[in-house]
């Protein structure tokens, strides 16, 4: 029914996050169509890195609770009078509304609001895990989620196996068009993000620099920009390295091939449906050598046959823009919660 309220929990980032993007994605469209979704944030601020349409609600009382039982600490008199204050400041959430909570706040999810319904958006499924101890069993508890939400058909399988008894639903992501697009205008320039596996990041570039491979081409770290500055440098960067580790999907590497670029890198195993040997250069994780060779190599090819790799770039482009458009992406969430409301 399109008269229920669907809150989605959302935590704040002050940088870039495909996770937090797709929650306020999928916010959107419910909301185009008619359904009454909301982002659930700890206050009443939205995200400053990109533009959104979402509406926003704040419940601090609900992430006050998060951190507690994620700290495994029994509630004291003083902490409950402190959540009784943080109630009344926050939005209601009623019996027959749905909270979809993402999946990095793990066990705390099935303590919070007993008596409302809970969804999971589990945007990566190697994070399910991160608050679970080998020495207790809470499998009672995570069996209690009946439907989960996720995004690759990796995630998918995993999600799958690891909870036979729940309903498991896949999205298309989308990638917004109007903002990743291909363009064939490419400098000698190499973008990368450094967040992700900075060990390995750190290793790549510095070898690049040591061996002089570099000289005359541009090594730009993607970082603490706003989504259209991220876009530019991707449109404008000829190659750019994936650090994927253990993604659900891994946006960064599928909105670079959307803008043209040659991907090297890893899959991070969400990306293995993306990162295709056809039109990138899928690298085993850890293999720093192979990586900054294949670099070395990349450049070189582009310096005595540009178009070819102008050409691949162009593959990816049409690949991602047709598998992971704003259509599919909007049709998979309609379908998915016709089905979870009726």
């Amino acid at each position: 029914m399109k008269s229920t309220k669907i809150y989605f929990v959302c935590p704040k980032n002050k940088f870039a996050s495909g996770g937090i993007k797709q929650i306020y994605r999928q916010v959107e469209i419910l909301q185009k169509n008619g359904y009454q979704a909301f982002v659930l944030h700890k206050k009443k601020t939205k995200e400053k890195w990109f533009q959104s349409s979402a509406v926003i609600k704040s419940s601090p009382f609900l992430f006050k609770l998060l951190k507690y039982f994620l700290s495994g600490k029994k509630l004291s008199f003083s902490k409950k009078i402190k959540l009784s204050l943080l109630k009344r400041q926050s939005e209601t959430i009623g019996k027959n509304d749905i909270l979809v909570f993402p999946e990095i706040y793990g066990n705390a999810i099935y303590s919070v609001e007993p008596e409302v319904r809970k969804i999971i958006f589990n945007q990566n499924c190697y994070y399910t895990f991160n608050t679970s101890s080998i020495n207790r069993n809470n499998t009672c508890a995570q069996e209690s989620i009946q439907t989960i939400i996720t995004v690759s058909e990796d995630s998918k399988n995993y999600l799958e196996y690891a909870f036979p008894k729940s309903e498991i639903h896949r999205i298309r992501l989308g990638i917004n068009h109007h903002i990743f697009n291909y363009s064939d205008k490419k400098e000698k320039q190499i973008c990368f993000m450094p967040r992700k596996l900075s060990e390995d990041v750190t290793q790549v570039i510095n070898i690049l620099r040591q061996r002089a491979a570099s000289k005359g081409w541009k090594l730009v770290s993607i970082d603490n920009k706003s989504e259209k500055e991220v876009a530019e440098i991707m449109k404008q960067s000829l190659i750019f390295l994936s650090f994927n580790h253990r993604e659900g999907f891994g946006l960064p590497p599928a909105e670079a091939m959307a803008c043209g670029c040659f991907v090297i890198g890893y899959q991070g195993q969400g990306g293995k449906e993306y990162l295709k040997a056809e039109f990138s250069y899928p690298i085993a994780e850890g293999d720093i050598i192979s990586f900054t060779k294949n670099i070395e190599r990349l450049m070189h090819k582009y310096e005595s046959d540009p178009q070819s790799i102008l050409e691949k770039g162009k593959m990816a482009s049409d690949f991602i823009l047709e598998t992971y458009s704003l259509k599919n992406e909007e049709a998979d969430i309609l379908k998915i919660w016709e089905k979870i409301l009726q």
